[in-house]
Parts: C-alpha cells; structure tokens; sequence
C-alpha cells in the first residue's frame, strides 16, 4: 500500500558544488511529531504528483507516521534555526517496506483512504478507473500483474521524496539529506537505490544526471505522466 511519490522539489542549484551552510546551521533530525504537520503539508503542496498527496494532509501524515515506524523507512527533516526547511522520504527495502505497511498498518491506512475519498468523489472515480484492481490485490495479499515469480532477494532502495523550502534553497541542505539517506541505504544492505521524476522541466533529470545518477527507464504513470527512473551512481560498500 504504498504510491510511488516524485522527487522534483529540490531545485538543482541546491545540490550542485556550493558552499554547504555553516556547520551547525541546519540539522537533521528524524522525521517525528513535532514536524509531522509541518512536513506533510508541505509534501502536499509542493509534491502533488500520484495519489496519495491528493488524499490530502490528513492521510499523508497517517503515511509517513506507518512509514518511519517501519524498520524500512527513512525520514529526516532538516531544520535551520530550530525551524523545518526541508525533508526526504525515502525506503532502504521497497519490496519488504511495502510488504511491512500492509502487514502492520493496513487497517488505519484503508480507514484514513475511505475519509478522504468521502470527500473527494471525483479523485474515487479516478482511482477506481486507474488504480484499484492494483491495490485490491496487494491488500488481499496477492501480487500485481506482471510480479509473479519476480525474485525478492535484491534489496531495492528508493529515494521517495524530497522537498528544500524555496527560501533555503542553494544552501546544500539537499546535498545533506540524499548524503544521509544513501548512508542508510548502505547500512541496510542495498543493492541499488532509485527514484522516478518527471520528465521534462518539471522533473529534476538534468541535475540527477550531471551528478551521476543513471537513467534507467521511463513509462507514462497512471496520471499519464511520463516519469523516469533514475540509479544512483555505486558507491564502495553498495
């Protein structure tokens, strides 16, 4: 039970060779209550891209709640002056995070789906067209069309989200947190990590490119969109 999100919202400028802020300028500290608002509010309005953010705040905050209690998910926020700037989302093992999530919190995530569709009919319709035989048979346990006798032992890492605050960008703050997650991706024995962004000027390609990261496919989303996938460059213990 888990959408794929997009990583668009970090202006390139803010990862390329700048000056990184002064040490002890920012902070990350892992995603917890005190920001938990703050953080999906902002994943919502600068993130709006693929299912779950049009669920609105109320769901997105249940997520990312049911997301870093699994022992596969990440989350930071970076604060600058003791106030949130920035923040990634990201999954060391998506196949066994999802497979958490479902096991763990399916019950609270359908219920806070069910509210939110409630009020929105429109995006109901939408989803029972484009997406629910999917997650139909990910919550009866069964796997999508196309998975079957897929091999699960490749432990695949994805870069979910990510979002600097426009008046923070150009700091480096990016920098810090993709820093951070690769070295938890690391730690947790990955194999590759990924992430999906649009196409053209919407999407980050150009910078994910110029800093190593691979392109490795591409496909029109159930929004219609064209997305691509990205790998991040290998690195010594990956």
């Amino acid at each position: 039970m888990q959408e794929p999100t997009m990583t668009d919202q970090l202006d390139p400028l803010d990862m390329l060779a700048v000056p990184t802020p002064p040490a002890g300028d920012v902070e990350l500290v892992a995603l917890g209550g005190e920001h938990a608002r703050w953080v999906a509010a902002t994943h919502v309005a600068e993130l709006p891209h693929g299912l779950f953010p049009r669920l609105g705040r109320g769901f997105v905050r249940r997520w990312h709640a049911a997301h870093v209690a699994s022992p596969h998910g990440t989350a930071y926020v970076a604060l600058r002056g003791g106030e949130p700037v920035g923040f990634l989302l990201g999954s060391t093992d998506r196949r066994a995070g999802v497979a958490w999530l479902l096991e763990h919190r399916r019950g609270p995530l359908v219920r806070a789906a069910a509210r939110a569709f409630a009020t929105r009919p429109r995006l109901l319709a939408e989803f029972a067209a484009t997406r629910a035989g999917r997650y139909l048979r990910r919550l009866r346990g069964r796997p999508a069309a196309g998975t079957a006798g897929t091999p699960s032992a490749e432990r695949i890492a994805v870069l979910e989200a990510i979002v600097v605050a426009p008046s923070a960008r150009g700091n480096g703050i990016g920098t810090r947190l993709v820093a951070r997650f690769l070295d938890d991706t690391t730690t947790a024995g990955a194999d590759r990590v990924e992430l999906v962004t649009k196409a053209g000027a919407e999407g980050a390609a150009a910078f994910y490119e110029r800093v190593g990261w691979t392109r490795v496919g591409s496909h029109v989303d159930r929004d219609g969109d064209t997305v691509l996938t990205y790998r991040a460059p290998a690195v010594a213990g990956r």
